[in-house]
């Protein structure tokens, strides 16, 4: 039988065109799970950043506020906006967009991720060391809510990519310095945190998408629908083919991995012109913005967290250099040495270790940019308050 994608035809942010259009694209999907009478929701937005009124950075506002508002219509018991942007708070964001009075109404929670735990991976993953936000754990049904957009580095992102906001922002650049320099390895991080929470529902705005230089600064381009899947890697595999999009690391990963699977299109399926992609980026634009190549080496031996040895516990059985993907880690003289500049931190040797003898070991500065992260945080909730 496989999944079900949802599409639905809207030209334009109107209130009752996409309260009709999110009847028609989402219920059948919560019906799959005893319907939203009763639940407690999380919506995980993509808030990138709100800058102006139908700006293609972030999801649109007047959606936001109708999914909530067809959430409070249906009887949830609880609806709670959680997102981790990357400079403001998620807070910040919702009220420059102007609907915090109407979500207050609606009794909906905004609030960042705070919640953010060390978290045991499923088998099929490749990284083994994610500190992921947790507060999708306490919610019945969370819903990804993300943005049709390019990515210099992931060519187009929807459902996947949305949930690498789950990981707290100065881990995020760590893992763009640990994993950016090879886009397969980045879209294989990103399915292992899809692997991993799962949204039972995956929302796309695509009435005004992004195309060009995304993901923060591409160009507006009218796409003209909604898109609602009970998965979000088929919702990616789905848009992607009717927006030309054929070169698209998640999928290709995806497929490599065994991960893609059957799904039924219903609705309004769409008719949209190819949108334009990004530019290839090159080695020093690897991440959609300017590093130069010392600058990007100095900062990836700054701020990643990294594996260590403890040689009194080590066994010398040789299985972290057998289970390293990059075959950064080799024995020499019967020990375990790491090529730090070539281990992509999946933290494989640390698994596998059958004594424990590898730990991971934060660095300074990444400890700093952490703290300075969450008092940034503090600091602008207490001067909303």
């Amino acid at each position: 039988m496989g999944f079900s994608v949802y599409y639905a035809a809207v030209g334009t942010y109107d209130a009752a065109l996409l309260d009709g259009a999110l009847e028609k694209i989402i219920t059948p999907l919560s019906a799959e799970y005893g319907g939203i009478a009763g639940k407690k929701v999380m919506i995980k937005p993509n808030l990138l950043e709100y800058r102006k009124e139908n700006g293609p950075a972030t999801v649109h506002p007047a959606l936001l506020t109708a999914l909530c508002r067809y959430l409070a219509k249906h009887n949830a018991a609880q609806i709670s906006v959680i997102e981790n942007p990357a400079v403001r708070t998620a807070e910040a964001i919702v009220e420059s967009m102007g609907i915090m009075p109407e979500l207050k109404k609606l009794d909906v929670n905004v609030k960042n991720c705070a919640d953010y735990q060390k978290t045991a991976m499923p088998p099929e993953c490749r990284y083994h060391q994610l500190e992921i936000a947790s507060e999708y754990r306490k919610y019945d049904l969370v819903i990804d809510f993300a943005k049709a957009k390019t990515h210099a580095m992931m060519t187009l992102t929807c459902g996947v990519k949305n949930l690498f906001g789950l990981i707290r922002g100065s881990e995020r650049l760590a893992w763009h310095l640990a994993v950016g320099r090879n886009f397969d390895d980045f879209a294989d991080m990103l399915l292992d945190i899809y692997c991993l929470v799962k949204p039972q529902i995956t929302l796309l705005d695509a009435i005004i998408g992004m195309e060009g230089n995304g993901p923060g600064s591409g160009d507006a381009v009218q796409l003209g629908f909604l898109c609602a899947a009970d998965d979000a890697l088929m919702l990616d595999e789905s848009v992607a083919k009717y927006l030309g999009v054929t070169d698209m690391p998640v999928l290709k990963m995806a497929a490599k991995r065994g991960l893609t699977a059957g799904y039924q299109e219903f609705g309004e399926i769409p008719e949209v012109k190819h949108i334009r992609l990004p530019d290839v980026p090159s080695k020093r634009l690897e991440w959609g913005v300017y590093f130069p190549v010392k600058l990007r080496k100095l900062l990836r031996s700054m701020l990643l967290s990294r594996p260590v040895i403890d040689r009194n516990k080590c066994i010398s059985c040789g299985l972290c250099a057998q289970k390293c993907p990059p075959q950064s880690l080799k024995m020499v003289n019967g020990k375990p040495v790491f090529d730090y500049p070539e281990c992509i931190r999946c933290f494989c040797c640390q698994e596998f270790c059958p004594k424990g003898a590898i730990t991971t070991a934060p660095s300074f500065w990444l400890k700093c940019l952490s703290n300075v992260e969450k008092l940034l945080r503090k600091t602008a909730s207490l001067i909303r308050r």
